[in-house]
Order: structure tokens, then C-alpha cells, then sequence
């Protein structure tokens, strides 16, 4: 059914509208709105928010709780390195279409819980920034979705350069959501990862893979091309699978670890299966997270 849709707005209201319903609370606890809860006073927390007459009664420090002043911001960090075009045989679109396609119905969805939403991807040249500011202004979703439709496939490894911009662009505590196949060293990517971190971001990966990448089920000797490169070499798929499953399993292993190490959530999405599945449980985990 999302193959047959047309446009990437019928694709984004036929994922939302037909299946999840769901809504979150602000990650972040501020000192400006509602009051919420209390919690012990640690060394370091402004004396300001010491409830006094909680301690004149129980002779125990305590700060009060509020809920953010602020709806959250969301950040899109959509990867256009050229292995994001790939489309294997099963699927119902490429990884660069399944990553418009969740993007836009995270948007929609985010933008109807009324938290502002942006987007951050890079030129088919791999310099310059395709850059929408969160907002929820009404006419926010069909911003993003030009912008995302700007999005172009191309070049070589990019996903470094995405997060190092995100790091320069992004100033205040958000949400970030990037959506890759992950086709880089993690190497690569540990120190641009740890920046977000520190600055308080909260990080989230969709990692968007083919089952041609995960499962490697050619039989006949074919031609592969590198969509990065341009590279090509004829390879006889049986005799390749094993050394092939065994290399790409330790490399996605590396990113595994690394974002593990940093707590970051890594939600696989398939290109050959039901997207409705993979956001429901991302969405099931965070309401219990947060």
C-alpha cells in the first residue's frame, strides 16, 4: 500500500492516521511551568528550589520537580550518502524513500503532540546544509516535506559531516533522530557522538537497512556496484555469503557498542517489512523511558 501511494504527504497521513495514536511527555524536567514532583537535593542544584517547608517538616532537602517550560524540539537528521539509494528486490522502497517516508510521519506525528519540529540534511553536493528550524506553525508540515523532497542521494561517506553540522547548528537541549543506513566506521562517528551527548542532546538512530545488506541472498554470480564509489566487481554470491555475513555483522556490532556505550536507541527498520511495527515500539519504549 505505501509503494502504490503517491506522494510522500499521502505516504506520512496513511502511516499516522491508520495506525498510531500515540502521545509523549517532555523528556526534560525544567523549573518554570507545573510543579511535578519532589526529588532529594544533590550537591550543585540551585538553592532556589529548595522547598523549606518540606524540610522544617521531615528535616530532609528537597527540590521541586516541574515539567519543561517548553514542548520538545525535534530534530530530523536525514544521511544522503549515496548507499542510501539502495532498493533490493523485496522492498517496498529504497532506503532513501523509507527515510522520507518515516521522517515524514514522525513530523506529522510530533508536530500533532504540538512539539516543534526541524530538519537537517546536506546538498548532493555533501557542503551545503538543507536546514528547516523547529516550528509549529501550521504550515511546518508541508515545509518539512518540500524540504525533505530536496533531499538528494549522492557521493560518498557524509554521515560524520551530518552530525559535526547538527553540532554547529543545534544549541539547545533537543531531540535528535537520525535516519541512516549507518554505512560508516563507527570510529568515524564516536566523537561527533559524544559532543551531542554532552551538550544534553537526546539521541535516537533509525537504522535503515535492505535485506539484500542483512541477509545477502543472491545466488547467481552477479555484478555489484558501490553506489558510493562507483566501484565494481563480479562476485559469486555462495561463495562470498559467509566471509560477507561475517564482516558486515562485526561492523554493525561496532556501532552497536558505541551507541549502546553512549545510550543512544538504535530502532532497525527494514525496508522489506511493516514500518508500522518498528515506529510502534520505539514509540511503546519511549513512553516508558520517559
Amino acid at each position: 500500500m505505501l509503494a502504490a501511494l503517491g506522494s510522500l504527504e499521502l505516504k506520512a497521513r496513511y502511516f499516522v492516521e491508520g495506525f498510531l495514536h500515540g502521545i509523549h511527555p517532555s523528556p526534560y524536567h525544567g523549573f518554570s511551568v507545573e510543579f511535578s514532583e519532589y526529588r532529594d537535593y544533590q550537591p550543585g542544584d540551585d538553592l532556589r528550589h529548595l522547598d523549606w517547608r518540606v524540610y522544617a517538616r521531615t528535616d530532609r532537602l528537597v527540590v521541586k520537580k516541574f515539567e519543561a517550560e517548553t514542548n520538545t524540539s525535534i530534530y530530523l537528521l536525514c544521511d544522503t550518502s549515496g548507499s542510501m539509494a539502495y532498493r533490493g528486490r523485496s522492498a517496498w522502497s529504497s532506503k532513501h524513500g523509507s527515510m522520507q517516508m518515516l521522517a515524514a510521519a514522525l513530523a506529522w506525528l510530533m508536530l500533532h503532540q504540538n512539539d516543534a519540529v526541524g530538519l537537517l540534511g546536506l546538498e548532493a553536493d555533501g557542503e551545503a546544509s538543507i536546514y528547516l528550524p523547529p516550528s509549529q506553525k501550521p504550515n511546518q508540515f508541508s515545509l518539512l516535506l518540500q524540504n525533505l523532497e530536496r533531499l538528494e542521494t549522492a557521493g560518498g561517506e557524509r554521515l560524520a559531516k551530518l552530525l559535526q553540522r547538527a553540532g554547529q547548528i543545534i544549541r539547545r537541549r533537543s531531540i535528535l533522530v537520525l535516519l541512516s543506513d549507518l554505512l560508516e566506521p563507527a570510529a568515524d562517528l564516536a566523537d561527533e557522538w559524544k559532543e551531542l551527548r554532552f551538550r544534553g542532546h537526546e539521541c535516537v538512530v533509525f537504522h535503515i537497512l535492505d535485506r539484500d545488506e542483512l541477509e545477502f541472498p543472491f545466488d547467481d554470480p552477479s555484478i555489484f556496484e558501490d553506489f558510493e564509489s562507483g566501484a565494481r566487481h563480479r562476485v559469486a554470491p555462495q561463495a562470498a555469503r559467509a566471509r560477507y555475513l561475517e564482516r558486515f555483522q562485526s561492523f554493525m556490532q561496532e556501532h552497536t557498542e558505541l551507541l549502546e556505550s553512549l545510550e543512544i536507541p538504535r530502532v532497525l527498520v527494514r525496508t522489506d517489512s511493516n514500518p508500522w511495527e518498528v515506529l510502534a515500539q520505539y514509540l511503546i519504549e519511549r513512553q516508558q523511558l520517559v
